[in-house]
């Protein structure tokens, strides 16, 4: 079976994978700051202006990523391990569990819509 290589991350309470090619740098939270005429917050990490999206009340880290060729830094998750882990349909195997990838796709499709993935909408 295939490995492979990533972060484990705790979202909402579960597990979920992302994969190396992905995630990148795991920091301690920096200042925030929110763009007056947007709901959007940016971070200055490495000297660069990023994008934080929001997936959850704030954890005192980020998760940046590279999200179709550009720098996002993912705020609401809690780094828990980094390692290589066997392939499952949906993500990785880590001591016989599946553990999902997390699919940030939905995350960024609202966050370009302009409506935080921390929303929930109504039934």
């Amino acid at each position: 079976m295939a490995q492979r290589a990533g972060l484990l991350v705790q979202h909402g309470g579960e597990l979920a994978f992302l994969p190396a090619s992905v995630a990148r740098w795991i920091l301690p939270l920096p200042r925030l700051t929110r763009v007056p005429w947007d709901s959007a917050q940016m971070a200055l990490v490495g000297g660069e202006v990023v994008a934080v999206l929001p997936l959850g009340e704030p954890s005192g880290e980020l998760v940046l990523c590279e999200l179709d060729g550009q720098a996002v830094a993912l705020s609401g998750l809690y780094a828990h391990r980094v390692g290589f882990w066997p392939s499952s349909s949906t993500g990785v195997e880590v001591d016989g569990i599946d553990i999902p990838m997390l699919d940030l796709s939905e995350a960024l499709k609202e966050f370009r819509s302009g409506r935080p993935s921390t929303e929930r909408s109504a039934p």
